[in-house]
């Protein structure tokens, strides 16, 4: 079957919710009782206001990703000009096949295909592997614009024109 990546659909959302949940819960990102949790499966929220992308592989959504305008409630650190790529997950039964690579490249033409001039991200340290493929598809760490959220460290990649 072929991987399509699309726009998430209202019958999607709550897969998507308890996808991005686990996602987070299975690489120990977040404990079960973080209140980011609720965001994380609050996928019908998270539509209404940015826009969820999916991974789905016949009837299977494999993972999600959100591109949030400057100015949506889901832009923590965008400003004029960009899009802010969040919540990247996938399946971890799926990993391996390229399904965050696919996510991501759709994600940064989508954002740089509306009219920004960049996407930024946010990243933990820990995530070590996401850091190596934003790397391989060429966006760059911006330093200057590492923050912090409760006791967590962000990381600050972009890429466009």
């Amino acid at each position: 079957m072929t991987l399509i990546v699309r726009v998430a659909e209202p019958e999607d959302l709550e897969r998507v919710g308890q996808l991005t949940a686990h996602a987070y819960l299975a690489d120990d990102l977040i404990s079960p009782d973080h209140h980011y949790l609720g965001e994380l499966r609050d996928a019908v929220t998270r539509a209404d206001q940015a826009t969820v992308l999916v991974a789905v592989e016949g009837d299977e959504l494999l993972g999600t990703i959100t591109l949030a305008e400057y100015g949506s409630p889901y832009a923590e650190i965008a400003g004029p000009g960009e899009h802010e790529l969040r919540m990247l997950a996938v399946d971890p039964a799926a990993r391996g096949r390229g399904i965050g690579e696919t996510l991501m490249r759709a994600a940064i033409e989508r954002g740089i295909g509306w009219g920004a001039h960049h996407v930024v991200l946010s990243t933990m340290p820990a995530m070590t592997t996401a850091q190596r493929m934003y790397e391989r598809l060429g966006l760059q760490r911006v330093p200057e614009r590492d923050w912090g959220v409760d006791d967590h460290h962000m990381l600050v990649y972009t890429a466009g024109g």
